[in-house]
């Protein structure tokens, strides 16, 4: 099994306890207008998307195809939601995501998004973290120099379908250079969305990012 794959298995089981149900949310760091108003171009990371079929058996069979498509899919819609709002973008293509400064940041944010879906959606609420919702990757300045931008996008997604979705989330992160995550969202519904389909990943992403401002706002 690949590092990839594995990273894929770890990530659709933090979503697990979101992913059964209907969700939609966002948290928001106590200065994002702060850091908000300085960005103006949009580093989008491949997102980390895992499909995954329903065996009769009850266990579950990683669909690499599927799952390279929706990645493909989500990054481009991501993209097109934030030129929308008056971004400029930069998109990493998959030569890049192989740095080992960006397979650090992608590695730590799944970890972080762990923590976030936990502590500030449910089971294991922290207080502290619904009260002031800061969560950090590092400084990743350097990295958005490299592309010429000033802010950085990463998200995670799973989906388990046998003919139909039973389980789908979607999470989205922008992160300012210093690493702080300044807003986040979360959606799954599986009624709703077929991240097996570009339309239903387009609307899936669309409504992730529905509360997200526009740039200058």
């Amino acid at each position: 099994m690949t590092i990839y794959r594995r990273s894929i298995l770890t990530m659709c089981l933090v979503g697990l306890f979101v992913s059964g149900c209907t969700c939609t949310s966002e948290r928001l760091h106590p200065h994002f207008p702060d850091y908000r108003q300085h960005m103006g171009v949009m580093l989008v990371l491949v997102p980390e998307i895992g499909i995954f079929e329903q065996l009769p058996d009850g266990s579950r069979l990683f669909q690499d195809i599927q799952s390279q498509e929706a990645q493909r899919n989500a990054q481009q819609s991501i993209a097109r939601q934030l030129e929308e709002r008056h971004f400029r973008v930069q998109k990493a293509d998959t030569r890049t995501m192989q740095s080992s400064e960006l397979l650090a940041v992608t590695s730590l944010f799944r970890s972080v998004n762990r923590s976030i879906q936990l502590h500030t959606f449910g089971p294991q609420p922290y207080p502290a973290k619904l009260n002031a919702f800061e969560y950090h990757l590092g400084p990743v300045a350097d990295i958005l120099k490299a592309h010429h931008a000033d802010g950085l996008v990463l998200a995670l997604g799973h989906q388990t379908a046998s003919a139909q979705p039973v389980k789908n989330w979607l999470s989205i992160a922008v992160v300012e250079p210093e690493g702080r995550i300044i807003w986040y969202g979360l959606q799954g519904d599986h009624h709703k969305f077929n991240l097996q389909t570009s339309e239903g990943l387009t609307a899936l992403v669309e409504s992730t990012l529905v509360n997200f401002w526009e740039q200058g706002s």
